[in-house]
């Protein structure tokens, strides 16, 4: 009489460097999406004359943040509670996994259109630049779409650690496109210096703005990589991927928000200005204002 034959038991995954890591970023994310929504709530009351594009921009990407939020601490909830135990279940892959990555690009899709737009404005039109950046974070979007579908079609979570070439692409050109973003906001914002004090002041401090976005999350895209580099199998990577796109949009609305701190260096520098003139006896001149301009308005 023959013996049945005896299923080898399935592995045990190292949950501290899968799902635990999962949690951790889950946490973090959540963290940073209450800045976030501290900054919007700020924004909304702070500009409530801001371009109706400019508000919709807030809002599609504090939506989208926030519909990301819900959908990886859902996944961390499939596997660490409704499934805790059951190992089958933590090798396949739910779609709220699966889809993450979509709207983490989307987000920071937007973003980066919003930091083109002023690009844009200060490059005075340049197409070629504009139609090279518009190129360089389409493809970084596509790359996105790409790696959702064909994991979507596997619903394997082995399948996060097996996209290679299109991981190391998309962090790559999301890495460059920032810091490229950066400096060519710097690059044309130093132009517009001028001699004047209350200008150069708000142009440093524009600077400023620009440089802290750009490497904040050109270095949190290569970290990204990194941990994928020395862990493919586990869930570093992706638990780091979460906070990616809230990054972008943090960077945003910080942006927004501090046209409040460069109309008080405007202001206080032109009460500074008339005053000497006032000393000296010289006449004041108005027309010696200049204006900077963010977006679609003027500080």
């Amino acid at each position: 009489m023959s013996e049945s034959p005896i299923c080898a038991p399935l592995p045990i995954p190292d949950l501290g460097t899968t799902y635990g890591a999962m949690l951790i970023g889950v946490i973090f994310a959540t963290f940073l999406q209450g800045i976030l929504t501290l900054q919007t709530v700020i924004y909304y009351d702070s500009y409530p004359s801001d371009p109706i594009s400019t508000k919709l921009t807030v809002a599609i990407v504090w939506c989208f943040d926030t519909f990301h939020l819900v959908l990886i601490a859902q996944s961390a909830y499939h596997y660490l509670i409704n499934n805790w135990g059951v190992l089958p279940a933590l090798a396949v892959s739910t779609w709220e996994l699966d889809v993450n990555i979509l709207f983490i690009g989307l987000s920071s899709f937007v973003c980066q259109l919003f930091f083109m737009k002023r690009i844009w404005i200060f490059s005075k039109r340049n197409v070629l630049l504009i139609g090279f950046l518009a190129a360089l974070c389409t493809t970084i979007i596509a790359l996105d779409i790409l790696v959702t579908v064909q994991i979507l079609q596997n619903r394997s979570v082995a399948e996060f650690g097996e996209k290679k070439t299109e991981i190391i692409i998309t962090f790559t050109l999301g890495a460059i496109s920032d810091l490229v973003l950066a400096s060519l906001l710097c690059y044309y914002v130093r132009r517009n210096t001028s001699g004047f004090e209350k200008t150069d002041s708000m142009i440093s401090l524009i600077v400023k703005y620009a440089v802290t976005t750009g490497l904040v999350t050109s270095i949190w895209g290569i970290l990204t990589l990194v941990a994928y580099f020395a862990s493919p199998d586990g869930f570093s990577f992706v638990a780091m991927h979460f906070s990616l796109g809230r990054l972008y949009t943090n960077a945003l609305l910080a942006t927004l928000n501090s046209r409040k701190n460069l109309r008080s260096i405007l202001q206080g520098t032109t009460l500074k200005s008339s005053a000497r003139k006032e000393e000296t006896g010289e006449p004041r001149n108005e027309s010696m204002s200049m204006s900077i301009p963010l977006g679609n308005y003027t500080v």
